[in-house]
């Protein structure tokens, strides 16, 4: 019946056994990561995971010869060694390095932590494009859904970054939504509307903040959804800025959710998103002003043409 009616945030579960997996397998990351060609050679090692920690001496290049005692087979699977019924805690990593062979143990981590890790590496290495691409002349933040947390983040970025700053870009690429849409617009729509000085002091603007007092641009892309989409219309609508990337995913229905006697629970619309000209978003998403898509080739080779765009957008209105 959910899936007749053809719209998003939809759900149901029964929470019965029919829920539940006979069979679960964990994999256990360390936040190294190997080459693609060669599977069982250090490509990389992950920010903040446990192959950083103080009493680990570990290197790109370096080879894995065996985990937990057992020697790998070069034409096995690697994850078969790091995949188990229940979580380690540690693992045992034999590694040779120049000839030489040496010892690790390393606490674990889950997949979803070491996804979580590569993005924050992600929003990282952003950052620092843009501040190498501008001169240092724009802030940059990056909102991973509309939560109070990310509204929190966002906020200290403005604190941090935007005051300092010519413009603003910020990132709402594969945020995967919320509901803090109108305190984000609201603080991106501040602009000075007259100074002040103590006594001896020097003159200061109000308000505080003026992001629009300068040129800003919003990043979206087809994985920006649900108060992602909410957030961009209301950014086009009050002519904060240029809005640049791919059309948003059509995925934004406020909902709500029941539960029945059995205990089962239910997730359905209660609250359509409009246009002032009465758009349904769930129908039309939001189209960016500039269109510039990242192709696969660019993600494989590290390249960010939307990236790039936002900041020559800025730049050309300095």
């Amino acid at each position: 019946m959910l899936g007749e009616l053809n719209s998003s945030h939809l759900g149901f579960n029964s929470s019965g056994k029919e829920e539940e997996s006979r069979l679960k397998y964990y994999t256990n990351e360390t936040g190294i990561l190997f080459d693609s060609q060669n599977p069982y050679i250090v490509s990389k090692i992950t920010a903040k995971s446990p192959a950083v920690a103080q009493h680990i001496d570990l290197q790109v290049g370096d080879e894995l010869i065996a985990v937990d005692g057992v020697d790998v087979k070069k034409e096995k699977d690697r994850d078969w060694y790091f995949t188990t019924a229940s979580r380690k805690q540690e693992l045992h990593l034999t590694f040779v390095r120049n000839r030489k062979k040496f010892d690790l143990d390393i606490k674990t981590i889950s997949s979803q932590q070491l996804k979580d890790l590569l993005y924050d590496e992600w929003i990282a290495r952003n950052r620092e494009n843009v501040k190498k691409w501008s001169s240092d002349r724009i802030a940059y933040s990056y909102m991973k859904n509309m939560s109070t947390d990310q509204l929190e983040s966002f906020l200290l970025d403005m604190v941090a970054e935007e005051n300092n700053r010519k413009g603003l870009i910020l990132d709402l690429r594969y945020n995967t939504g919320g509901n803090v849409h109108d305190k984000v617009l609201n603080f991106l729509a501040q602009r000075p509307y007259l100074k002040w000085k103590y006594r001896g002091g020097k003159k200061t603007s109000q308000s505080n903040f003026g992001p629009s007092a300068g040129p800003i641009v919003l990043l979206i892309n087809q994985a920006s959804l649900s108060d992602a989409e909410m957030t961009a219309a209301g950014f086009k609508e009050l002519g904060l800025g240029t809005i640049i990337g791919t059309e948003t995913y059509r995925w934004i229905i406020f909902t709500s959710s029941k539960r029945l006697v059995d205990n089962s629970n239910y997730r359905v619309p209660a609250w359509g998103c409009y246009t002032l000209d009465g758009e349904n978003l769930e129908s039309t998403g939001v189209t960016p002003d500039i269109e510039v898509e990242n192709s696969f080739l660019d993600i494989l080779k590290g390249k960010d043409p939307q990236l790039q765009r936002a900041i020559d957008e800025i730049l050309m209105q300095l």
